[in-house]
């Protein structure tokens, strides 16, 4: 009996639209410094020593927008499966990408929040927290149902002033 409650509680509505807001607000705020400083973007990208050259630029130019696109939608409750699963696709490259960095003992700043290369040196806790975000994202795409959402508000009203 007692296993039950909180396992209701984790998967209650309420509590996967906080976990969408969250992980909407993450992705957010990641993108906001990521968008105005591209050039220093691309060189937090060619730290990790994992992508070709070539793509760095292309990649600092258009993972920002994917990920503030994405935050949004999730916020607003705009398909949320599938931007539920972007999210999670995002988290699941970058925590091995940091996973990466942290075995090959790679002194650099994740580029997480902060384009800045002197900010936030990459710990085991900057894994720590991608691997809770993606569990985050996993969860909101299996379970959220779309309440509590800006979509479901106004498709309500919609129902209600036409019987």
């Amino acid at each position: 009996m007692m296993v039950r409650k909180p396992l209701k509680t984790l998967t209650h509505p309420s509590f996967m639209a906080l976990l969408r807001l969250s992980l909407g607000v993450v992705f957010i705020a990641a993108s906001l410094d990521k968008i105005q400083n591209p050039e220093n973007f691309a060189a937090n990208i060619a730290n990790y020593r994992l992508m070709p050259y070539q793509l760095i630029n292309l990649v600092a130019l258009t993972l920002p927008w994917i990920e503030v696109v994405t935050g949004i939608f999730l916020v607003l409750g705009i398909w949320i499966r599938a931007n539920a699963w972007i999210a999670s696709g995002m988290l699941g490259v970058f925590s091995i990408a940091i996973l990466q960095a942290l075995l090959r003992d790679l002194d650099i700043s994740c580029g997480c929040f902060s384009t800045d290369p002197a900010d936030h040196r990459m710990t085991r806790w900057t894994l720590y927290w991608n691997i809770l975000w993606l569990s985050w994202g996993i969860s909101v795409a299996f379970l959220d149902q779309g309440r509590h959402s800006f979509v479901e508000m106004f498709a309500g009203r919609g129902k209600r002033r036409h019987p």
